[in-house]
């Protein structure tokens, strides 16, 4: 079947035409890299192959075919397909209601239910299957409103609160979850820009105080030890998953020497960002060698 009035439908100023649409299909062949630095929350649905891919502390995890994932706001994904891959992205503008009824926060009441959260897949089950088969063949004639991109994101979402246990959704959403969400997204999408925690709080209007208050509430510790953390991951990212040279890290993060930025590797890493470099690159050689 057809687009009809195609010409009509390119010439909108609503038919997606940027370089971040709410919903895109990527193809790539194997070995070549599909990499994002990722202002929005995302979901990634694998229909073909299968994708190795590092983003924060996570290094060469891999995703195959009938799986989706979340990448959280704020996340630096570099990922290479291993085979031929296809796979649909959404990006997610809203992470705050399932449904009318139903906000992502409540499922913290499932918290206690299971194993300490992380990177958790779901399957892409029969009902989400139907739903990107669907929205496949109309982006394929060539529909791709952003209105009907914010409905078919909407409905995926109706699909979650209605096909999957909360404890399933508890873990795939964990990343966002906070009894704040409006905060913490805020947080998570912004806090890349400021160096400090107090030019974090001047970003968000607060207070140096009124915010470490908020923030602890929201978070559970303090904003120093939050930001601190995000710099190591985002650090251990650089050296496994950059091209960029040691020296170019150090002098990005602020080191005041080689020495500064080895002592830090040592504590927080358990090596130096050299050894750290050489045993990626080995790993990959090793994986290349198989292939």
């Amino acid at each position: 079947m057809e687009l009809l009035y195609k010409h009509e439908h390119l010439t909108c100023y609503n038919y997606e035409k940027g370089e971040r649409p709410t919903i895109e299909k990527v193809s790539i062949k194997r070995g070549q890299s599909w990499n994002i630095s990722s202002i929005e929350n995302k979901v990634i649905f694998m229909l073909k192959g299968y994708l190795v891919f590092s983003f924060a502390d996570i290094v060469d995890k891999g995703i195959h075919e009938g799986k989706m994932m979340l990448i959280p706001a704020g996340s630096h994904l570099k990922s290479q397909a291993q085979e031929d891959a296809t796979f649909v992205v959404i990006r997610l503008h809203n992470t705050k209601h399932l449904c009318d009824c139903f906000s992502l926060d409540l499922l913290l009441k499932e918290e206690n239910k299971g194993p300490k959260p992380g990177l958790h897949y779901l399957d892409i089950n029969e009902r989400v299957e139907s739903f990107l088969s669907f929205l496949d063949t109309c982006m394929s004639d060539g529909l791709k409103c952003t209105y009907y991109f914010e409905l078919k994101a909407k409905e995926f979402y109706f699909l979650l609160r209605a096909y999957y246990t909360k404890k399933d959704l508890l873990f795939f959403f964990y990343p966002l979850l906070s009894h704040d969400l409006s905060f913490s997204e805020y947080v998570a999408k912004h806090h890349n820009k400021a160096k400090t925690v107090l030019e974090l709080a001047e970003l968000m209007n607060y207070s140096l105080s009124g915010f470490q208050k908020r923030f602890k509430k929201v978070f559970g510790i303090s904003a120093y030890r939050w930001m601190k953390d995000e710099r190591s991951k985002s650090i251990y990212h650089q050296i496994n998953s950059t091209d960029k040279s040691l020296k170019e890290i150090s002098d990005e993060y602020g080191f005041s020497s080689p020495s500064h930025f080895n002592d830090f590797c040592k504590a927080n890493f358990g090596s130096t960002p050299g050894v750290i470099r050489r045993k990626k690159i080995t790993a990959k050689t090793r994986l290349q060698g198989k292939a």
